[in-house]
């Protein structure tokens, strides 16, 4: 039997044309047109907890995350594959299935606004418009079948209420803002006919398309090179200049987020175990963790050829996590009280905290730190002067040429995250 030709190009219907887009969120107060309360931030993560339950056992994905974030900030979210930094992100857009996916306590605050606590309709007015994502791999978060263009302008017609041709002319305005060269012809292509680095602009430029106020990126930069990772987070930064908006930067690798980050989140085994701004973790870390990824990066400018220091052994289960602190079975400095008591959160009056039961004993940070840790580029020193138990500790300024931490570990009441 002869093969016989389709007679014409099936046509894909376009899945809004018959969607009443005015009518999807009437009556949904859009979050962003209201002033933040006083003494709230845009977004406060609060103790949050996101456990999954699975035959093998409880996994315990994101184990009391706490920060705070505002409009023109940058958060970097750092940790290994597996440390509970997408779920937390997936966890604020509300795209966990419950079940398996269960809050276990904490909130997640947006301009005053539990969103835990919002109907699915008002979390889809959320989405996209409030706080938008750009996640891990573009060639799977678009679609294969759907014009790159079409896909751009769908948010603006859902939020916005465009018409099509409207989306389409400013699906082609954000092509171009990213930098994708004709953009006229490109936003008719489809996404197999785009590079990757191109994919991953037409992710920002989606992802940018309503103006939100929070840009959750969700490593962003993966499996690109380094020219073209260095354009992206160029790009970004040049976006959150002209938009004021606030960028969480998810990533598992430190360097990334050198430059662009405020502060600091380092995550291990579901748990936030270090938190600080980005001069606080790079120059003064006081986790063994964060002192292993920052010996595990390369050194651009050496004289002498040097190995690797990567971090010994794998993550724990996050189904049966360590009975002391999780860190301690690939920790070398590790004692019998890391074992078997888990840590406190010890917290420094500027809110940098750690949560290591050594991380205000002056001596165990002097000694084991990265030797290009205990000061800024180009500056002098910090000193770590040894007080008797019990003493405060004293505020680290960011301006002073030196700065002085005072203490001893287990003396801070503070068990807080404070952020």
């Amino acid at each position: 039997m002869a093969f016989k030709p389709s007679k014409g190009k099936k046509e894909i219907k376009d899945p809004l044309a018959n969607t009443p887009l005015n009518n999807i969120f009437n009556g949904v107060v859009d979050l962003k047109e209201q002033p933040i309360p006083e003494g709230r931030h845009l977004l406060e993560v609060d103790d949050l907890h996101m456990f999954f339950h699975t035959k093998d056992g409880v996994v315990k994905a994101v184990n009391g995350v706490s920060y705070t974030l505002d409009r023109g900030e940058t958060l970097g979210v750092v940790g290994e594959s597996g440390s509970g930094k997408s779920v937390t992100a997936m966890t604020i857009m509300g795209l966990i299935d419950m079940p398996p996916g269960k809050i276990e306590g904490g909130d997640v605050l947006y301009r005053g606004r539990s969103l835990l606590t919002m109907s699915e309709r008002e979390m889809q007015g959320v989405r996209g418009n409030d706080i938008a994502m750009i996640f891990q791999d573009p060639m799977t978060a678009l679609n294969p079948v759907y014009r790159v263009g079409d896909q751009l302008g769908e948010s603006l017609r859902i939020h916005r209420g465009y018409s099509k041709k409207d989306a389409v002319d400013r699906a082609t305005e954000l092509l171009r803002m990213v930098g994708i060269p004709n953009a006229e012809q490109r936003v008719r292509e489809y996404p197999h006919e785009f590079s990757g680095g191109m994919r991953q602009r037409a992710m920002i430029a989606m992802a940018l398309a309503c103006d939100p106020d929070i840009l959750i990126a969700d490593e962003p930069t993966t499996a690109l090179d380094v020219t073209i990772q260095a354009q992206i987070i160029e790009l970004m930064q040049e976006m959150q200049e002209q938009n004021g908006n606030a960028i969480i930067m998810i990533t598992h690798d430190l360097g990334v987020v050198a430059d662009i980050a405020d502060k600091i989140m380092v995550m291990y085994a579901g748990n936030p175990v270090e938190f600080g701004t980005a001069d606080d973790i790079f120059y003064n870390p006081i986790h063994p963790y964060t002192w292993g990824l920052m010996r595990s990066i390369p050194e651009q400018v050496t004289d002498e050829k040097k190995p690797l220091t990567p971090i010994k052994g794998n993550p724990p289960s996050l189904v049966t996590l360590p009975k002391g602190c999780s860190f301690s079975p690939r920790c070398p400095y590790a004692t019998d009280l890391c074992r078997n008591e888990p840590p406190k959160t010890y917290t420094l009056p500027d809110g940098h905290y750690s949560k290591c039961h050594y991380a205000l004993d002056p001596d165990f940070v002097k000694d084991r730190a990265p030797e290009n840790s205990r000061s800024y580029s180009g500056g002098a020193p910090r000193k770590v002067v040894d007080e008797p138990a019990g003493a405060p500790v004293a505020s680290m300024a960011k301006d002073a040429p030196t700065a002085e931490v005072t203490g001893a570990a287990h003396t801070n009441p503070d068990d807080s995250a404070s952020a």
